[in-house]
């Protein structure tokens, strides 16, 4: 692994820890909050009964004092001028007692004097003083318990309003800091607050505590009813107000959180580190010689696994298996080489050993049918090439097929004319018509660029495909061709073809099977139709390597669509006042070269044979040779506009042949050596090329083949072009 795959490692891990991190300081906060917010609730409503309870058995201890002083205070509660400060309360007391003594010397409260019979005065003192006495005690329940609100309360019946309230948090009034504000406005809704209005108007204990929200936020709240002589007096109500708690208790959680992220981040890297040291380390050298196996194939690279300290965990034992995977992988691959070699060859000899017959037998009857023979003759003759065309072609699609299973079809891309390409498919085509009547058509729309670039071979091969495979099945009727196009932007086209029939059509069934390879949908009824099963399923693949995509459409019993979208490159439109494009132009004319001097070299004499009846037509009388040391010789007597060399012959191959020739006589380092070989796998060509062959003409040939490298290679003063016989 290299340093920068390790960053990634421990990036990948850093990232994993943080996440870890992340989620456990989550799930621990929540749980954190939930517990404390629960213990600090439980805590809180403990707290309040109990100071309710506490409260309640105080006041009963005096029961008749605590009455006489709520009914003297809600007579007179407009009037109290109540003081704020707690210290207050001695004042007040030893004020009331001074006075006491003044008024009834030598008496004692209670017991010679009840307060009752007090002067107005002396009242006035002394429920000033018992009420600090009661604020004071409230104030102390208060604090003693940890709450901010203790109070005593009197409601109305009718309005559900409070009388007076008994407060023990001592709040000044905003108009008047001297009073403590009596809380009035505190309750005044019933609906709000039923628990307490119940809790008054029954004078039973209320059952649990009352939660609920007001503008000082989330609150508990206990009221017990005071009961003296059977009625109930008021209630004493402890309240806490948790909101500000809750806001603690987060903090708290944050503050715990942030604690803990730290840590875990401190423990990660710590981790990371003992991960860096006792891990990685060992998977990079792991991955390096795996990756160095991967692209060198070293032999030694199991033994230097093997030789490394990797410990006894489970690296350990991957390593141990990875050392064992290469050894098996180096014991197969040789096998495996051994298989695909074997394959190669036999595909490159099943094709030599068929085509070298083959090209005698299409030769000779392309020869017969230009001599002047019975018509039965011809037709044995047309026979013998339809035959041999077919299984020229069977040999291709197997070819084809096997190169695009391996990976080995190359897309080669080049300028070309449509027209043109159009016109060659319906050449190609037009005799496996074989005197049906069906009628060949194209449709070519007229702003087609009259230039494009791809590759015009591989596209004119899935044309032929589709338009032979029409023709196969439909018995009368019309094979249509339609080319038009869709502009994708200035420089680059989306290329349609539609090759329609008027066949026999497909099954709905059968129209996910159609290209499959080696298959024939309906085989019952397609039986007497030749072919591997392989032509839709090649053209399905070269179709994709070319990034396009081929569809069809059919209807059982009237016939198909199949369509072809491509993307290509635009090379030249087509000039506003063209009615035909030069390629056009040259399509329909037929050349000859009586001047032009080619020497052809095989070592099978029948080949030669066919050779000079091919090139006959064009005017040309070639010089045959039987050898590769014949043609040296030759080729130092005459400078030859075009030579065509056999690969595959005894004593002296093709190429060893072309590069003497090029190496003895300099002038033919500029004339064009064409391979001529019956071998027509794509390494064969690509070898050829490679080795210094101009160009390839595969066996059997045919008079396209010929005319191809014709044009293409001979001097164009040795081309004469003529108009063919029908003009």
């Amino acid at each position: 692994m290299s340093k920068k795959g390790d960053k990634k490692v421990i990036a990948k891990l850093g990232w994993m820890m943080l996440a870890f991190a992340t989620v456990t300081t989550v799930i621990a906060g929540i749980a954190t909050y939930r517990v404390q917010l629960k213990q600090y609730k439980d805590l809180c409503i403990d707290s309040i009964i109990d100071v309710g309870d506490y409260l309640a058995e105080l006041i009963l201890e005096d029961p008749e004092d605590f009455y006489g002083y709520t009914e003297y205070y809600g007579a007179n509660y407009d009037k109290l001028t109540i003081p704020i400060n707690f210290n207050e309360y001695t004042t007040a007391k030893e004020k009331f007692y001074d006075s006491f003594v003044k008024e009834y010397p030598g008496k004692a409260l209670n017991t010679d004097v009840k307060v009752s019979e007090l002067n107005d005065e002396l009242k006035n003192l002394y429920y000033t003083y018992r009420h600090e006495y009661w604020l004071l005690t409230f104030e102390h329940a208060r604090t003693s318990f940890g709450l901010p609100y203790t109070y005593f309360l009197t409601l109305d019946d009718s309005t559900h309003e409070v009388v007076y309230m008994i407060d023990g948090e001592r709040t000044p009034q905003e108009d008047d800091p001297s009073l403590i504000y009596m809380g009035d406005k505190y309750y005044n809704d019933p609906f709000d607050y039923a628990i307490m209005w119940k809790t008054w108007s029954t004078g039973a204990k209320q059952n649990g505590v009352k939660e609920f929200d007001n503008k000082w936020g989330n609150t508990y709240a206990y009221y017990t009813p005071l009961v003296i002589n059977g009625e109930v007096l008021g209630l004493i109500a402890a309240e806490v107000n948790v909101a500000a708690v809750n806001e603690g208790i987060i903090r708290n959680t944050l503050y715990l959180m942030a604690r803990l992220v730290g840590i875990l981040i401190l423990m990660s890297a710590l981790l990371m580190i003992a991960l860096r040291v006792s891990l990685v380390n060992r998977i990079n050298f792991l991955s390096s010689q795996i990756d160095s196996f991967s692209s060198s194939r070293a032999l030694d690279t199991a033994d230097a696994i093997r030789n490394y300290n990797f410990g006894n965990d489970e690296i350990a034992t991957l390593a141990d298996n990875t050392a064992n995977m290469i050894c098996e992988i180096k014991e197969h691959e040789d096998e495996v080489s051994k298989v695909a070699k074997m394959k190669s060859d036999f595909l490159a000899n099943m094709s030599h050993e068929i085509r070298t017959p083959m090209n005698a037998v299409i030769g000779m009857s392309d020869l017969i049918l230009r001599e002047e023979i019975s018509d039965k003759a011809r037709s044995y003759a047309m026979q013998i090439k339809s035959s041999g065309n077919s299984l020229i072609t069977i040999i291709n699609d197997i070819l084809d097929f096997s190169k695009i299973e391996s990976g080995n079809m190359d897309i080669v891309k080049g300028e070309y004319e449509p027209s043109v390409m159009i016109d060659e498919v319906v050449n190609m085509t037009v005799h496996s018509l074989k005197g049906k009547p069906v009628e060949i058509k194209t449709d070519i729309n007229p702003t087609l660029p009259e230039e494009l670039y791809g590759d015009s071979v591989r596209i004119k091969q899935v044309l032929v495909n589709l338009v032979s495979n029409a023709i196969k099945f439909t018995k009368e009727g019309v094979v249509d061709i339609g080319v038009d196009y869709e502009r994708l932007d200035d420089n680059n086209i989306m290329l349609k073809f539609e090759v329609s029939d008027t066949g026999i059509g497909i099954k709905d069934e059968h129209l996910n099977r159609i290209f499959e390879s080696f298959s024939q949908v309906d085989s019952t009824r397609n039986r007497a139709v030749e072919g591997t099963g392989l032509g839709l399923a090649i053209t399905k693949r070269l179709i994709e390597l070319m990034n396009g995509t081929v569809s069809v459409e059919s209807e059982f019993g009237k016939g198909s669509v199949f369509t072809i979208e491509l993307p290509q490159e635009v090379c030249r439109i087509k000039s506003a006042d063209a009615n035909v494009s030069e390629g056009v132009a040259k399509s329909v004319l037929e050349f000859i070269a009586p001047e032009a001097k080619v020497m052809v070299v095989d070592d099978n004499q029948v080949n030669l044979f066919i050779m000079s009846g091919m090139l006959e037509p064009f005017g040309i009388k070639p010089v045959c040779v039987a050898s590769g040391q014949e043609a040296i010789d030759e080729a130092g007597k005459m400078d030859y506009d075009i030579v065509f060399m056999d690969h595959m012959m005894p004593q002296m191959d093709g190429v060893e042949a072309a590069k003497i020739i090029r190496e003895q006589y300099p002038q033919y380092k500029k004339i064009p050596v064409i391979a001529f070989t019956a071998n027509a796998v794509e390494e064969a060509k690509k070898m050829l090329i490679e080795s210094g062959m101009d160009d390839f003409l595969s066996k059997p040939v045919d008079s396209a083949g010929i005319t191809r490298i014709l044009r293409r290679w001979l001097p164009k003063d040795k081309v004469q072009f003529v108009k063919p016989n029908n003009q």
